[in-house]
């Protein structure tokens, strides 16, 4: 680590300290031929190592390459970032993309109403087609059943029956989704259905998706829904299976497990022709959470690439991202003078804090890690008390402030009581009313001296 002083501005009661960067060109008188081609070597050496330090980032990990897929978009739950974008703002069909926002509605509008029971009939079914799970008018199911059916197999008809329970009608529901949309900060995204069935009229972006499903991972009865492999009908009349291959080996683009990722956990999968294949997923490693999101995935020789596309950033992620520590107790950040003290002239500095920051995981906090830091004493008299707080000191990683921490005494410092003696003595000696007793004296001496000069001068005259 880069240990330097912070490059700022005095402050009443700091003293900051600053360690320039120099290159040092000695030439020396009488110096001969061969050392000053070595010198003029050396020189142009560094400067080219320098060069290359701001050239090459200190973060050597590549960008992932995605294949066949019209977008792509990896975002870290924890640290709120984005570590990935492969055309994210390009608008794009949503296909099965859109019942994030479906199931939404359905888990935020319908979750408290689970239990009740309601009757299928032909006006909430008519619009259904494509992927449906075989839902019957004049059937009497639970709320329970619409909901999980929808979030675990994907079915349009489940997309219906939900836009009519929350709206009344799909044409007000789609309105519901585009409102919500917006309030979530989705502004690039368009609805026209609740199932992603195909219409030219409707898109979104691979960030608008991942804005949708980052809302839905707070949701969650949302993600034990999406993230269950089946889900069996109270009446036990119906079993149905996640339509997400990465999840379950029935899923309907993936129906012999070969795109199963054990790392995978929720959210949606579906394609359309025109669209193409999409996949919505987290995966959490007991540390760090991600969202993938991958649309537009095309078929090439029967591989569907939006499901090798997630597991590939899947297992990127998790290698190229990291906790990283930058600051601990364990490093020494500085030394400041003591005085006072007949066994040591200086104390080091510790920061209190351990930080531990989420950075791309070649980084190496000797080289790339740059540590700023400032005292409130130019020196400390004795007696210093371990875990006394000094200064404080700022970790930077390429102009980022990762965090600021107080940097401590690491040890205690007795005090010389003999030192301190002599101490006081000097500060008195130094005082203002010493120097003024000492001048009022050496005044008072003159005035003497000279009255009794005087006095002398006046009896002398008197004889005679």
């Amino acid at each position: 680590m880069h240990v330097i002083a912070e490059d700022n501005d005095r402050k009443q009661g700091d003293f900051l300290y600053k360690i320039p960067l120099k290159l040092n060109f000695m030439k020396k008188k009488g110096e001969n031929r061969l050392k000053r081609i070595l010198s003029l070597l050396l020189t142009v050496s560094t400067l080219i190592s320098l060069a290359l330090m701001l050239v090459v980032p200190s973060s050597a990990i590549d960008d992932p390459v995605v294949e066949n897929v019209e977008g792509a978009y990896v975002y870290n739950f924890e640290n709120d970032q984005a570590i990935y974008e492969y055309n994210s703002k390009k608008k794009i069909f949503p296909t099965s993309a859109v019942k994030l926002m479906t199931g939404i509605l359905a888990v935020e509008e319908l979750g408290d109403r689970l239990d009740e029971k309601v009757t299928l009939t032909e006006e909430m079914l008519k619009n259904a087609v494509g992927s449906k799970i075989g839902l019957k008018a004049g059937e009497v199911i639970s709320i329970k059943d619409i909901v999980w059916s929808l979030l675990v197999g994907g079915g349009n008809d489940s997309a219906y029956v939900v836009s009519h329970l929350v709206s009344g009608d799909a044409s007000k529901f789609v309105t519901k989704m585009n409102t919500r949309a917006r309030e979530l900060g989705a502004l690039n995204t368009n609805y026209t259905n609740p199932t992603g069935m195909h219409d030219d009229n409707m898109y979104t972006t691979v960030e608008d998706t991942a804005i949708i499903a980052r809302h839905a991972y707070t949701l969650s009865l949302f993600m034990e829904g999406t993230s269950s492999t089946s889900y069996s009908f109270e009446s036990k009349t119906k079993t149905i299976g996640n339509r997400n291959a990465l999840l379950y080996r029935s899923g309907i683009d993936g129906g012999d497990g070969k795109y199963i990722d054990n790392q995978a956990r929720g959210m949606n999968a579906g394609s359309t022709p025109q669209g193409g294949h999409c996949v919505v997923t987290t995966a959490n490693n007991g540390e760090l959470s991600y969202l993938i999101v991958v649309m537009g995935g095309k078929t090439v020789d029967d591989t569907i690439y939006s499901y090798t596309n997630a597991s590939m950033l899947i297992d990127w992620a998790f290698e190229a991202y990291n906790y990283i520590e930058v600051l601990s107790p364990n490093i020494i950040i500085c030394e400041i003078p003591v005085t006072l003290s007949s066994v040591t002239d200086f104390v080091n500095l510790v920061s209190v804090e351990t930080l531990n920051v989420y950075l791309p995981s070649d980084v190496d906090p000797a080289t790339a890690i740059e540590l700023s830091y400032v005292t409130h004493f130019e020196e400390i008299q004795a007696p210093v008390e371990k875990g006394q707080v000094l200064g404080s000191v700022t970790a930077i990683y390429e102009d980022r402030v990762l965090g600021t921490s107080d940097i401590v005494a690491t040890a205690d410092v007795a005090r010389s009581e003999l030192l301190y003696t002599f101490h006081k003595i000097e500060q008195f000696s130094k005082s203002k009313f010493f120097i003024a007793t000492v001048v009022s004296a050496v005044v008072l001496t003159v005035i003497y001296i000279l009255g009794n000069a005087f006095l002398r001068g006046r009896k002398v005259k008197r004889r005679y």
